[in-house]
């Protein structure tokens, strides 16, 4: 493609403005991995789908699983992240507690109607906390005991689901890594 290059004279190639074409180039590439890290984005919420999926036909049952991923963009980075929460939900009578707060993060709750044991059907109030659960920093991916304690289904398509998330973290840590060299570059040739 820039074969033509190669064969310019010399004075063919001091009209060209080789320094403004990097600068140029470098912009390119940069605008090239941000569009890579929105693909990453959507890919991992493409492949946290069937998890969410199974996670919202199993809420209320005695197959309900509290562990969740979480795909986010950090709008502060313009990076996506690739998560794991675990949620707490506690149930109140929404006869004593009927207000709720909407706003996303810890206290979030909601009224829903849930089946007892007997048939009927309760108003309740469920509030939901969350913690993170810790990436293992050296393998980009966090412990398969996380699972233990969740229904087979969610053990099963969780350490599925945290193999994809995980080539996903490597993905965007790579990524990271060549923005870095990019800036480096920029900064080694603003100095010239």
């Amino acid at each position: 493609m820039t074969d033509y290059l190669f064969d310019l004279s010399g004075e063919e190639r001091r009209r060209l403005n080789v320094s403004e074409l990097i600068q140029c180039k470098l912009a390119e590439v940069g605008r090239a991995l941000q569009e890579i890290r929105v693909f990453l984005y959507l890919e991992g919420l493409n492949r946290t789908d069937v998890y969410f999926e199974t996670l919202k036909k199993s809420n209320f049952t005695a197959e309900e699983a509290s562990i969740v991923p979480r795909v986010r963009w950090l709008k502060s980075d313009n990076v996506p992240t690739f998560q794991w929460e675990v949620f707490l939900k506690k149930y109140h009578s929404a006869l004593l507690h009927p207000t709720t707060q909407k706003r996303n993060g810890v206290g979030k709750s909601y009224l829903a109607r849930v089946k007892k044991q007997n048939g009927s059907i309760v108003k309740t109030k469920v509030c939901l906390t969350s913690k993170h659960i810790k990436i293992n920093n050296r393998t980009r991916s966090i412990s398969p005991s996380a699972f233990k304690d969740q229904p087979l289904w969610a053990q099963l398509a969780g350490e599925a689901t945290e193999r994809e998330l995980c080539s996903l973290r490597k993905q965007e840590a790579a990524l990271s890594r060549i923005v870095k060299n990019i800036a480096v570059i920029k900064a080694l040739r603003e100095k010239q």
